[in-house]
């Protein structure tokens, strides 16, 4: 009888396993949250001045804005690509192609020397995508404008601060994208701000006015002139330099460049810091040689610092700084302009909510019809959150950064072709697509890809 018993249990325990797991597996499959995905088509082609060629192998990337996860594929030889089982989030988008030497020169005519591929690329951002949806984009490829100065390299996270040179050998380079030559006379330069908090900050969100979609609210600022177009016809420059001269006095030739240090010493030999101590780097290799930069930028107060051989930037707008001192962790703006009169430009407030409590650096508001060339910077944080762009679109379509804090890196813009033995950069208006990041290097160029 025990023995039957036991059997009998053990069935009965047999049976209650199988309910159990039969239950629990229809429970999950029931409670599973539905993930919903959606789906990408692509259509790409060349910009019609080089459509007279086939369009070969398109690489297409898809990044994941939240997670920064990057989806890449190619596309087909009808120009044509189709990306499934997306999770719905936003993305951007981008297209990269590169049209051999021989296709190029059968596409524009030129008579110039091309001897390497040359790079093209389209791209879209902020692309949001709907649950079980086709979104269709359409996106069209092209090469560097070539129509005047760019932006070349921005070093802005110095160099190990123990090691090497910190934050004193800070850099901007630029560089005559076209095939005359240019003068860099009167050519300004801001540095400008931006929100790095975005919106939903513990503090910042109740001392300041900001947009939905997280920049300052410019068009709130104390005395603002222009209310209406405060946020969508300016930026606002911490600091604006001017490259002195009458006119013709700095020519820049074709497929050259020019520094602008705040410093211009050689931080690879011994050398003196902004604060007024000898330095000789224990680490030469980690920093640069700047002692043959064409401009510095002299505050008050430094002149001991000036380098006789390099010309002094014009201070229109110092800012809240006792020398050029760029965002080590990459949050600004970098814009190259011209105006008739710059130092007549107006200076602004942030948009405080109570004034008495804001900041009281003043901002120059510099009209963004008048941009030449912009960089927006911005280093995501360790959790991958990205600040609130600050620039417009048709400046710049995306951003870029290099890895902060003395690290040695810079960004540098991409070179596009080489017309004989011009180096022409990428410029499609895209951070994203144009730069790279690299060890600084002054005048040195990006690898070609």
């Amino acid at each position: 009888m025990k023995k039957l018993i036991s059997l009998g249990n053990m069935f009965a325990f047999l049976m209650l396993v199988i309910a159990v797991t039969f239950f629990t597996a229809c429970s999950d499959s029931n409670d599973t949250p539905d993930v919903s995905s959606s789906s990408v088509k692509v259509s790409v082609k060349l910009a019609s001045e080089y459509n007279k060629v086939a369009l070969g192998k398109v690489n297409l990337t898809l990044r994941n804005v939240n997670s920064g996860k990057e989806t890449s594929v190619e596309v087909g030889t009808n120009g044509i690509a189709t990306v499934d089982n997306l999770p719905v989030d936003m993305y951007d988008v981008t297209a990269t192609y590169k049209m051999s030497a021989e296709d190029y020169k059968n596409a524009t005519g030129t008579t110039t020397e091309v001897t390497d591929s040359v790079l093209f690329s389209a791209s879209a951002t902020g692309v949001q995508l709907e649950p079980d949806k086709v979104k269709e984009l359409s996106l069209e490829l092209s090469t560097a404008s070539t129509d005047d100065f760019v932006i070349k390299t921005i070093y802005y996270a110095g160099s190990d601060n123990k090691k090497a040179a910190g934050e004193n050998d800070q850099f901007i380079e630029i560089y005559n994208n076209t095939n005359r030559v240019l003068y860099a006379d009167s050519l300004c330069i801001a540095v400008t701000t931006m929100n790095r908090y975005g919106n939903g900050h513990k503090w910042q969100d109740k001392r300041y006015y900001y947009t939905e979609d997280g920049r300052y609210d410019w068009s709130k600022s104390q005395d603002m002139k222009d209310v209406d177009g405060a946020n969508a016809k300016y930026y606002y420059a911490k600091m604006l330099f001017m490259v002195p001269g009458k006119g013709k006095d700095y020519p820049i030739q074709p497929g050259q460049s020019f520094i602008i240090a705040a410093f211009a010493q050689n931080y690879k030999a011994a050398f003196t810091t902004s604060t007024g101590k000898q330095i000789t780097p224990e680490a030469p290799e980690l920093t640069v040689d700047l002692s043959k930069a064409e401009f510095d930028v002299v505050y008050e107060g430094y002149e001991t610092l000036d380098n006789p051989n390099a010309a002094n930037m014009t201070i229109i707008h110092k800012g809240n700084n006792k020398y050029m001192r760029l965002s080590r962790n990459g949050k600004e703006g970098y814009v190259i302009f011209r105006h008739s009169n710059p130092a007549s430009l107006p200076v602004y407030l942030y948009p405080a909510i109570d004034p008495a409590k804001g900041s009281k650096d003043q901002f120059m508001q510099v009209p963004n019809a008048n941009v030449i060339d912009a960089v927006e910077v911005i280093t995501p944080t360790a959790d991958g959150y990205v600040a609130p762009k600050a620039f417009q679109k048709k400046d710049d379509a995306g951003y870029t950064y290099s890895k902060p804090d003395y690290s040695s890196m810079c960004i540098t813009r991409k070179v596009s072709r080489v017309d004989g033995t011009r180096k022409v950069l990428q410029d499609i208006n895209n951070s994203t697509l144009d730069f790279v990041e690299m060890k600084a290097d002054p005048k040195a160029f990006a690898p070609q890809q």
